[in-house]
């Protein structure tokens, strides 16, 4: 019987499969693989070539040794493109310095085209990469030619070059867009978010005063509104496009840097005395903000240009104002929606208008419905059972539901690390394994109850699932001043 080795598996697959797989490595170097414990915890996420590139170890010399044993070898795929930069990926998993791998890429790839970069990325991610490995890559290629000591070797592409060349949109195109276009919004926001990080810089450069510092870093707190604007507004676009990759680490990041903000803001609010233990973590984060928008400058808003209709142009822009104003960023009229947000508007009050609807408890218009549910405390939900969003209400404000976020897919409109959670909750929904889950958390500093609840028939089948947002910080303050 043909032994066949797949480098894509996990070395503890593999084992599973052929346990003398696990001699074999011990033989070339991967002596902690006769460790159960560690068979079972790294072995678990490791393949063989992401091993040897952690350890050192010719990878070459490892499939020799398998061969030797009458081992067939397939998933080799170092010579290709996509092969070569995971391997740059797996450098910085096994611990590499960032500095020495971004040289390389720029030696390697200097020529490297952006929409190679989006199908690599997601490409390892179908196959199972953890989105925040495959974030390593954007890490590394955003700063191919930016912020970065080496220059670009002779006849290379400029980084911008290389990302307009992706969208198939020119610089130009973006710079012609009118004032009120979604585009234009989002590009002044980082022109405002640009000059703030200029000041945070320059008083950490100079007097680091702390309570200055801390202004400055509580005016930063408005970068995640406008991550939550590029995350509802054109991702979730992007997906139905067939655009996962960019959208998917470029989420995952934000997420990452919207933690570092909130612990960095909340140590300084205690004591902005301890200004010192916290100021290289506060100018890692400041550079990489600066790196985010550079990736979207490049390559989100190119990218969104080229794929967009006007109409979704138009969703984007109607959704804007209810997502509140970033770094003093005004929206403007926008001449060119205005007919379809005549047309939206007319088509709502004609909904209004329409017949009383019937409950069983009574009836009611729905203009009196509509009310209604503007003056709940509690922002709902509804997925259907299709695992589509069918409606919303979203007066509380503490999670952003845009208009365009009706009829897409749910999964669509999470960050990717709370995809597997929300799939999961959904499926156990739909087998009936429990009926409701109550998550309380604090998010943006106020006490936030969050009820996922099944909906079922009267025949018992599935329905949907419904979310219930309350904020509970003013009931809080008032049962406080009671006591």
């Amino acid at each position: 019987m043909e032994k066949i080795l797949d480098l894509k598996k996990t070395v503890a697959d593999l084992v599973g499969e052929y346990p003398e797989v696990r001699e074999i490595m011990a033989e070339v170097g991967f002596r902690e693989i006769t460790s159960d414990v560690a068979l079972n915890v790294m072995g678990r996420i490791m393949t063989i070539p992401r091993g040897a590139a952690v350890k050192g170890i010719d990878l070459a010399e490892v499939i020799a040794a398998f061969e030797e044993h009458g081992f067939t070898i397939v998933g080799d795929d170092r010579g290709t493109r996509q092969g070569r930069l995971r391997g740059f990926i797996e450098r910085l998993s096994g611990g590499e310095d960032l500095e020495s791998v971004r040289r390389d890429f720029v030696e390697e790839f200097s020529h490297v085209e952006a929409h190679e970069i989006m199908e690599a990325e997601q490409t390892l991610i179908k196959e199972g990469m953890p989105v925040t490995e495959v974030q390593r890559l954007c890490d590394v290629h955003s700063a191919l030619f930016h912020g970065t000591p080496s220059a670009p070797p002779p006849g290379a592409l400029s980084h911008d070059e290389i990302h307009a060349q992706a969208a198939s949109v020119s610089p130009d195109d973006i710079d012609a867009l009118a004032e009120g276009h979604p585009l234009s919004i989002l590009r002044a926001e980082n022109t405002a978010l640009g000059a703030l990080l200029d000041t945070i810089e320059a008083e950490l450069d100079g007097a680091k005063r702390p309570d200055v510092v801390l202004e400055h870093v509580l005016a930063l707190g408005d970068v995640r509104m406008h991550y939550i604007k590029k995350e509802e507004l054109l991702m979730p676009v992007l997906y139905d496009y067939g655009v996962t990759g960019p959208s998917q680490v470029m989420w995952g990041i934000d997420d990452e840097m919207k933690r570092t903000l909130s612990m960095i803001t909340k140590a300084l609010k205690e004591d902005p005395e301890n200004l010192p233990m916290h100021e290289a973590r506060l100018r890692a984060l400041t550079q990489r903000i600066r790196e985010m928008i550079f990736k979207e400058e490049k390559i989100l808003f190119p990218l969104s240009l080229r794929y967009f209709t006007p109409i979704e142009w138009y969703r984007a822009y109607h959704d804007l104002p209810d997502m509140g104003v970033s770094f003093g960023v005004a929206i403007p009229a926008w001449p060119a929606a205005q007919p379809w947000l005549d047309q939206e508007a007319a088509r709502l009050a004609r909904g209004a208008a329409d017949d009383k609807l019937q409950f069983p408890t009574g009836e009611l218009s729905m203009e009196q419905l509509t009310a209604i549910f503007k003056m709940l405390p509690v922002d709902i939900t509804f997925i259907d059972k299709d695992d589509t969003v069918r409606f919303f209400t979203n007066e509380g404000q503490v999670f952003t539901r845009p208009m365009s976020a009706l009829g897409r897919d749910v999964m669509n409109c999470h960050p990717p690390e709370i995809i597997p959670v929300v799939r999961n909750l959904i499926a156990d929904f739909k087998a009936k394994k429990r009926t409701e889950m109550i998550v309380h958390r604090y998010i943006r500093e106020r006490p936030i109850r969050v009820h996922y609840q099944a909906l079922y028939d009267a025949a018992g089948d599935y329905m949907g699932t419904v979310e219930f947002v309350t904020d509970h910080a003013e009931p809080l303050e008032k049962f406080r001043r009671s006591v």
